[in-house]
């Protein structure tokens, strides 16, 4: 009988996985002997909370970093039990152990799977970033049938310095009040924020962390055969675009701060509209509109409605990846319509800048959190989707004023109901601290311990500097 002869692609699959599996173990080691030990320091002086007792924890896919593992090794050290699925080679890079287990199937399969987890492990809790991920919608559908408790993570609505925490869902999701009269009542009885800090975040470790991450997914890729990314491009498709963007970064940020201060020599009057992500699950799931679609809406309207000697101002998101040649798809759309003269495109710098310009009249978002930020400084916002500050008194609505009145007559924020609605944020909503540095994550897991009621400082200690 002839003897099979092996695979050579069944091979270098294994062996792939074999050094993936390596690699995946030293980062888990490195990140033991640095950013783990300085948090198991940290939480040397916390005691389990009143709410400890009985909790079991599921996490399914974070932030692409160590967050969601020094949460759950913090919550394991005050005796909660932590159990961690991980759908991709990414996700074993950030958590290879302990306490994982690994899905590897379709999602056809993943209920019955992710059911079986929750019965055996006795789940009370499930945690997550995003809401609508598929295999995280699947997984919250199953929590509520099963009574389970959920806290989703999302980017803060206020940054720096806070990452968001809500249960059941975040963005239009959000159990946050919805209404002018919900949210003074609420703010009647909530008590001012605590003074914080300013926690830095930084984006060479956010690249670290994502390469990391993706290099995981590469490595560990014969693992995980029907992973797919909730994301609408391949890391590879994304690369291509990311790595020119890169390189022009510096320029991009020089060409785009000439810009702003040409306006403000000017005090030409202006509107600005920033871009949001076209991978955004945010625009994508609770909004009607890509970000072409976005671009087509709103400079549409601008030429029907704008007062003649008012320009709009775009800024590109600062992570597009640069797949879509948005300079060109508004130069084009901008001349068709009749006013490229009056259309700036700006790709770079921060957006503060920009808003802190006594020329600027107006915000126009989809539903980015640059919304809050702009009304945090008075501006008028106009809200074209579904966010948890688009309402009277604060962001403008379709429904209350329609997009080409806003230009000409912008409605005023309500300052003392939009204080009131940070000051439920903080309260339910935001954790100081960030998903990324050392520093951040610890405030981060702190801030979520003493939220979720499983752990405080003991009694005459004071909480370690962030």
């Amino acid at each position: 009988m002839t003897p099979r002869m092996p695979n050579p692609f069944q091979a270098i699959a294994s062996a792939t996985r074999e050094v993936g599996k390596s690699l995946a173990r030293f980062w888990a080691s490195l990140d033991t002997r640095v950013g783990d030990r300085r948090s198991q320091r940290k939480f040397a002086n916390f005691v389990p909370g009143p709410q400890a007792a009985g909790r079991s924890f599921l996490f399914l896919q974070g932030p692409q970093s160590p967050f969601l593992r020094r949460l759950g090794l913090a919550m394991d050290a005050l005796g909660v039990r932590v159990t961690k699925i991980n759908f991709c080679g990414g996700d074993v890079f950030h958590w290879p152990r302990p306490h994982a287990l690994s899905y590897r199937g379709a999602r056809v399969d993943w209920p019955a799977f992710v059911a079986a987890v929750m019965e055996r492990r006795q789940v009370t809790d499930l945690v997550l970033m995003g809401d609508r991920r598929p295999l995280h919608h699947d997984a919250i559908c199953l929590a509520r049938a099963r009574g389970i408790t959920i806290h989703v993570l999302e980017e803060g609505y206020l940054r720096p310095s806070y990452i968001t925490l809500e249960q059941n869902g975040v963005n239009a999701n959000s159990p946050l009040p919805a209404t002018p009269e919900a949210i003074r009542a609420q703010a009647a009885v909530t008590p001012e924020p605590p003074t914080l800090h300013h926690i830095v975040d930084s984006m060479p470790t956010r690249v670290y962390a994502t390469i990391k991450h993706h290099l995981g997914n590469a490595l560990l890729w014969s693992g995980f055969p029907r992973y797919r990314t909730h994301r609408p491009y391949c890391i590879g498709r994304e690369l291509l675009g990311w790595l020119p963007r890169y390189v022009t970064r510096k320029r991009r940020r020089r060409q785009a701060e000439q810009i702003v201060r040409t306006f403000s020599a000017a005090h030409s009057p202006f509107f600005l509209f920033p871009l949001q992500l076209d991978s955004d699950m945010q625009i994508r799931s609770y909004s009607h509109f890509g970000v072409l679609d976005s671009i087509m809406r709103v400079v549409g309207s601008f030429a029907a409605a704008a007062p003649a000697g008012c320009r709009l101002l775009v800024k590109n998101h600062p992570l597009d990846n640069g797949l879509i040649n948005l300079r060109r798809y508004l130069d084009n759309f901008s001349r068709a319509a009749g006013i490229a003269d009056r259309i700036v495109y700006i790709d770079g710098g921060p957006g503060r800048y920009i808003m802190d310009n006594p020329g600027c009249r107006g915000v126009v978002v989809v539903n980015s959190t640059m919304g809050l930020e702009a009304m945090a400084l008075g501006l008028p916002v106009y809200s074209l989707g579904r966010s948890p500050y688009a309402m009277p008194g604060l962001a403008v609505t379709p429904e209350e004023m329609s997009l080409e009145d806003f230009w000409s007559t912008p409605r005023p924020v309500d300052m003392d109901l939009l204080s009131g609605f940070i000051r439920i944020l903080h309260a339910r909503a935001l954790v100081p601290g960030n998903f990324y540095t050392d520093v951040g994550i610890a405030a981060a897991v702190s801030g979520m311990l003493k939220r979720l009621g499983l752990g405080s400082l003991r009694s005459g200690e004071e909480e370690p500097p962030c």
